[in-house]
């Protein structure tokens, strides 16, 4: 059995007992460069908010590097407007509120920052002199809980890590991250591109979240949405089931039932199953011909359009039915942290040779 040293188990119990042993996170009272005081209990603790404090100077290139992270972090924590709160403090003597109002113009920061003539140099203290942990210099940031716990210096390998670490030094504290404010949009077209109108995508998590494509085949709406969910996308357009179904149609779909002519495109393979049964046969020609001769309004148990993600690979294009129909082909996955427009090919059953007028 493979003995563990006395001193490593030394070494870990005085850590641990380093741990429970670190005060309360002390109050203190600053003025931000906008001359607002902020009272670290009074304001925020007592109110049951987080605080992150940021340990920085206005001339430190490390701060400034990770500036531009820091904003983005700070709003999809609400941007002060719910459970947490983010001030930065310069720990230099030079460095006024007049420095820090410019500091924080130049990247955007909304949080309070607040330069030495406002009180930084004493609050940042306690997070210098080691009653923490070992200071190793700027940027060093500090996540105070609602109850004065500290967890001092979350920070990883890189910049990214470190906002990372922050974020998850956040979430520990209980703080709940609020919804987001977000635009969904993109656009739907044909194979070929054309525009389609009338389409309405919709958010199947949040009900009545819905986006109607117009003329140009563009379609946004505005919803809130969970900043760590993912999200699905799907797209519907009823009736016109005539619409862009000719002879020439029934000619091509011929040609690929004989192996004359197969498709080598699963779009319209999909585009040929005329009564959804994930196949293609006469009996998809003899429900497009009644279609066509005005004997039937409309399909048998199929959609008069289907909708299908751009960038989805089919796994086996010449079966795309359980992919198109149950599966992921006609969804679009996306999260607020990785959000792209949501774009969308629309295919008109029983049109094959892609002459369906989309703004019908």
């Amino acid at each position: 059995m493979m003995k563990t040293p006395i001193s490593t188990i030394f070494l870990a119990f005085s850590f641990c007992s380093f741990l429970s042993a670190q005060p309360a996170a002390p109050d203190f009272t600053v003025t931000d460069s906008q001359g607002q005081a902020h009272h670290l209990y009074a304001d925020y603790l007592n109110q049951n908010k987080t605080v992150v404090l940021e340990l920085f100077f206005t001339y430190c290139p490390p701060c400034n590097s990770i500036a531009p992270l820091v904003e983005p972090l700070y709003q999809s924590w609400g941007g002060g407007s719910a459970e947490v709160e983010f001030i930065s403090l310069s720990i230099k003597n030079d460095d006024t509120s007049t420095d820090v109002a410019i500091f924080k113009a130049n990247y955007g920061h909304t949080f309070p920052g607040v330069g030495a003539d406002g009180g930084s140099l004493p609050a940042c203290l306690p997070y210098q002199n080691g009653t923490y942990g070992l200071f190793f210099g700027t940027p060093t940031f500090v996540v105070i809980a609602p109850d004065g716990s500290v967890n001092f210096d979350p920070r990883g390998p890189n910049q990214s890590a470190t906002i990372d670490s922050v974020d998850v030094a956040i979430a520990a504290t209980g703080a709940a991250r609020p919804p987001v404010a977000f635009t969904v949009g993109g656009s739907v077209n044909t194979p070929q591109g054309d525009p389609i109108n009338g389409v309405a995508v919709n958010l199947l998590e949040i009900s009545g979240s819905t986006g109607t494509s117009g003329p140009t085949g563009q379609y946004s709406f505005n919803t809130q949405l969970e900043y760590d969910q993912l999200y699905t996308l799907q797209a519907q357009k009823t009736g016109g089931s005539r619409n862009g179904v000719s002879t020439h149609d029934l000619l091509l779909i011929s040609r690929h039932i004989l192996g004359v002519a197969p498709f080598n495109n699963p779009l319209q393979v999909i585009a040929s199953d005329a009564n959804r049964d994930s196949k293609v046969t006469t009996l998809d020609l003899i429900y497009l011909r009644r279609l066509i001769l005005g004997i039937d309004t409309e399909l048998n148990g199929q959609e008069s359009w289907i909708f299908i993600n751009p960038d989805y690979q089919f796994q086996n294009p010449a079966d795309p039915f359980p992919e198109a129909y149950s599966g992921d082909a006609g969804k679009v996955f996306f999260s607020v942290q990785g959000y792209a427009p949501s774009n969308w090919i629309g295919l008109k059953i029983g049109d094959v040779n892609d002459s369906a007028d989309g703004s019908q």
